[in-house]
């Protein structure tokens, strides 16, 4: 069984005021588990209910496989707005982790919806100082980037980079949490 205060709880301590200040757990048809408080929770349904829209209709283009090991199946949403940015990635078929993080001042007026299916590239790609992706052995010289502790890469990389980072870690850790403790969420269909 899933113990929402204890989730919550987890979720409290893994936030920050400005980088990500909204951690949850809902379905994906937009049921809501656990959450960081304080919250509007208004604001909260609100931005479940686009989540769980804006899901459905990606999923439905990376429909689940019977096996789970095939790569076709929706993994991460990414949603880039002038105000936020939404990360929700599923921690198991019925159960998804979205992290809300706040965004550079200077950030234009956009709107942009990225999904990831299993095994595909991560968005936003973890890049090399050119730009490119890191080449093992290519016999480059030593550079700057090399010396930059991973804090700075991390900077460098900006906010959606250091948000996705945050969700990646969570999500591992609460894949192995739920595995150890043989949890897995019931298909949320009756829900709907």
């Amino acid at each position: 069984m899933l113990n929402a205060l204890k989730l919550s709880e987890l979720l409290n301590k893994n936030t920050h005021p400005s980088l990500y200040p909204r951690l949850f757990v809902m379905s994906p048809n937009g049921t809501l588990m656990a959450y960081t408080t304080p919250i509007d929770i208004r604001d909260l349904r609100d931005q479940a209910a686009l989540i769980s829209m804006a899901w459905k209709d990606h999923a439905a283009n990376h429909p689940p496989p019977t096996d789970p090991s095939p790569p076709n199946h929706l993994e991460t949403l990414t949603i880039e707005t002038a105000n936020n940015n939404i990360i929700a990635r599923a921690i198991q078929p019925s159960l998804l982790l979205v992290l809300v993080g706040g965004v550079p001042p200077s950030r234009k007026h956009v709107f942009k919806i990225t999904p990831e299916a299993r095994g595909e590239a991560r968005y936003p790609a973890e890049r090399g100082e050119d730009g490119k992706e890191p080449v093992v052995g290519s016999g480059k010289a030593a550079s700057v980037l090399s010396t930059m502790s991973t804090r700075e890469r991390d900077v460098k990389g900006g906010a959606l980079h250091i948000q996705r980072k945050k969700i990646d870690a969570l999500t591992e850790y609460l894949r192995r949490d739920f595995d150890a403790k043989g949890f897995l969420m019931p298909d949320d269909a009756g829900f709907s």
